[in-house]
């Protein structure tokens, strides 16, 4: 039912390796009659939508938001082909590691199947993550 509203108001579902399944949606051990609560961030703080009984119907009160609408009109990932041109367009060279990734800086994250690379590097003495990619040549 939830799927059929998103669809009729041309919103999207978007889905997460979460154990929800959905972007914003948690699973809430709290409440046995609505399992699900929905959230977003808002101002650099968490703001919860509600609880509800399906992961479908909280995921539509996320995608109602304007933070989900800037999730999906985000930028598409870069395929490996397209991260590779982009580096040489700006004049940078990525560095091949024997690591399993395959390159320096980069490290395979085996928590997000839909972005499995991650990006690190060290500035004055500690470790800073810059984010989660789909390909290791994008990270």
């Amino acid at each position: 039912e939830a799927v059929a509203q998103a669809q009729e108001e041309g919103l999207a579902l978007v889905p997460s390796d979460n154990q929800a399944g959905y972007h914003g949606v948690y699973v809430n051990n709290v409440c046995k009659s609505k399992p699900f609560t929905a959230r977003v961030h808002r101002g650099g703080k968490q703001h919860e939508l509600g609880t509800f009984a399906t992961a479908e119907e909280a995921a539509l009160h996320v995608a109602r938001t304007p933070e989900a609408q800037a999730w999906v009109v985000g930028p598409a990932p870069l395929t490996a082909e397209e991260a590779v041109a982009q580096a040489q367009e700006e004049g940078l060279a990525l560095v091949p590691s024997d690591n399993q990734a395959g390159y320096h800086g980069v490290y395979v994250n085996n928590v997000c199947k839909s972005k499995p690379f991650t990006a690190r590097v060290h500035r004055g003495g500690k470790q800073h993550e810059l984010g989660t990619f789909a390909t290791a040549e994008e990270a």
